[in-house]
């Protein structure tokens, strides 16, 4: 079961990653400014930052976490809240999809997506809590 728990695991952190990666070059492949194009340059500045933040975070967590996972499955304690946090923000990604969904025939794709990730990290914290039990 372990080993199931590890692929889950890493999956999940290989897509975190990848999608981290792949997010620094969305706004110039999706041509996201072409939405906007009166918009002052602080909006696309703002877009900048923002996407910028979320790409390296979710980038470095993401690897962060492929580094750590002997010691996440040690049971290190915070290395365990660290990964928690990871759950969280795919769970809150899904939550956002749900309220704000998104203008277009994408909606559905994105939520399925979401989902899959969230259930490819859900899986590990289930056993890490259960670990915690059993110990």
């Amino acid at each position: 079961m372990k080993k199931v728990i590890i692929i889950f695991f890493n999956v999940a952190c290989i897509i975190g990653l990848t999608v981290g990666i792949l997010h620094f070059f969305v706004p110039y492949v999706a041509n996201w400014y072409s939405y906007i194009p009166e918009a002052p340059i602080e909006i696309y500045q703002s877009i900048n930052y923002v996407n910028f933040c979320f790409s390296f975070f979710l980038s470095g967590f993401s690897l962060m976490l492929i580094i750590m996972q002997k010691q996440l499955f040690a049971g290190l304690k915070e290395v365990k809240i660290f990964y928690t946090f990871f759950v969280l923000v795919w769970l809150s990604r899904i939550i956002i999809q749900i309220i704000w969904p998104w203008p277009s025939g994408l909606q559905t794709w994105l939520v399925v997506g979401f989902t899959t990730e969230f259930i490819f990290t859900l899986i590990p914290m289930i056993y890490f809590i259960n670990m915690k039990n059993n110990n």
